[in-house]
């Protein structure tokens, strides 16, 4: 999801024949229909692992991937200058950037710098216990200003990295000059968040988002409760710690931050007919992943998790915890951790084709910094869904910014289709 990636994160949007059913992206009902996929996949149902077989391939993961950590059992102090190490990251301040189509003076940047507050980090940094009460951003620097790579540009924050759920358990390790964000550690990810999203609270009670016994798993694109006066947004495979279980309802403690900053939650109901949560994760079937992919279809692409939505990888990110696997937030880290990695970029065409054609529907595959997910195939052409922000047609680049359904022949930036570009397919497992 870096922008580095992003000049080559492409897309198309285009219509196509009934005769040729589908040229590129598809707007043909049956392709774009989760039921389509599911009906042509006999084996959609089988289970890929089950949950105690998932929780171990979770240890694999995060042991291939520095960025996916197991917050249950993060240290009660780190070292002071491993966390400079990480908060000094300033590579995006060296490029030029945009704030309201004006660009940013190195003073600004300096204030920017000045805000990660580096000399306060002490040489033992004690950590703290906080959790998410809204749906939020992750941000590279302590600011909430988007910056932009391009003065007309809106979309592509540069230093938006991912938004988190209510109640997503952090670890707080430090603060900005101001006190207006805290630099934490997510489950698969760190950066800066306002202090206004989250609420701190002991360990014990923090555990009891961290690692809950009991829990429902958002199942459609978003949920949203009201607490203490506002709607919040739960996105698919948000988990949610509920804590009693009713005849017709879940009870649930909603995350609210009090007026001093701690934890003060509010109690909540939700009914079981729920159709937007399930209790526990889903099971890990392929069918599950296309249908959990589906619920984006249309949706605006969203850099970062900004418009309320997905880009590509957060995508996959959110099909897959869906059913208990949490995995890396970035594209390129995605294609590098644990799970069987078919290496593309080395096979033939005719090869590719066929390694794709064998896949389980639901599988990931990986290009220079963008990712998509195999459906199947229809007339022996390979279909995927994906967040997808441009292609290119011609030389001409086209712009579509939002999650479609499309064959693998889109054309990107150096005229190679989508398919020779192609360097790993993936099955967590």
């Amino acid at each position: 999801m870096k922008f580095k990636y992003l000049l080559v994160c492409l897309c198309f949007l285009a219509t196509m024949t009934s005769s040729a059913l589908a040229a590129g992206v598809t707007n043909f009902p049956a392709l774009v229909n989760a039921d389509y996929w599911i009906k042509n996949n006999p084996s959609g149902n089988d289970i890929i692992m089950s949950q105690e077989a998932v929780a171990s391939f979770n240890k694999k993961i995060i042991a291939a991937s520095p960025t996916v950590v197991d917050l249950k059992r993060y240290p009660a102090n780190i070292s002071g200058d491993s966390l400079k190490t990480k908060i000094m990251n300033y590579a995006v301040l060296e490029d030029d950037l945009y704030l309201h189509g004006n660009r940013v003076s190195d003073n600004y940047k300096n204030l920017l710098r000045k805000q990660t507050n580096i000399a306060a980090i002490a040489d033992k940094v004690n950590v703290q216990y906080a959790v998410t009460v809204r749906r939020c951003s992750l941000r590279n620097l302590p600011t909430g200003e988007g910056l932009f790579y391009f003065a007309a540009d809106r979309d592509f924050d540069a230093l938006q990295e991912t938004s988190l759920d209510p109640g997503e358990p952090v670890i707080v390790l430090h603060f900005s000059a101001n006190g207006y964000f805290y630099y934490v550690q997510s489950v698969n990810y760190s950066g800066w968040i306002s202090k206004y999203d989250i609420a701190f609270t002991d360990k014990n009670t923090w555990m009891k988002y961290a690692a809950p016994e009991k829990f429902l798993v958002v199942k459609d694109k978003e949920l949203k409760l009201k607490t203490a006066g506002e709607f919040v947004s739960y996105q698919l495979g948000a988990r949610i710690p509920v804590q009693n279980i009713q005849s017709d309802t879940y009870v649930i403690d909603a995350p609210v931050r009090g007026s001093n900053g701690k934890l003060a939650p509010v109690k909540l109901f939700i009914r079981k007919n729920n159709p937007a949560v399930n209790y526990g994760y889903l099971p890990y079937t392929s069918n599950n992943l296309i249908a959990g992919a589906f619920k984006f279809y249309g949706s605006p692409y969203g850099w970062g998790g900004l418009k309320n939505s997905v880009d590509c990888s957060s995508l996959v990110y959110n099909i897959y915890r869906s059913v208990g696997i949490i995995l890396p937030r970035n594209a390129d880290e995605q294609e590098r951790t644990a799970g069987i990695s078919y290496k593309l970029n080395s096979m033939s065409e005719s090869t590719r084709n066929s390694t794709i054609a064998s896949l389980p529907p639901g599988a990931p595959l990986y290009m220079d910094g963008h990712c998509v997910i195999y459906l199947g195939q229809s007339n022996d052409v390979p279909y995927v869904i994906h967040a997808l922000g441009s292609y290119y047609n011609d030389g001409r680049r086209i712009t579509a910014m939002k999650v479609v359904v499309s064959d693998l022949s889109l054309l990107r930036s150096s005229g190679i289709s989508f398919l020779n570009d192609l360097t790993t397919a993936k099955v967590f497992k």
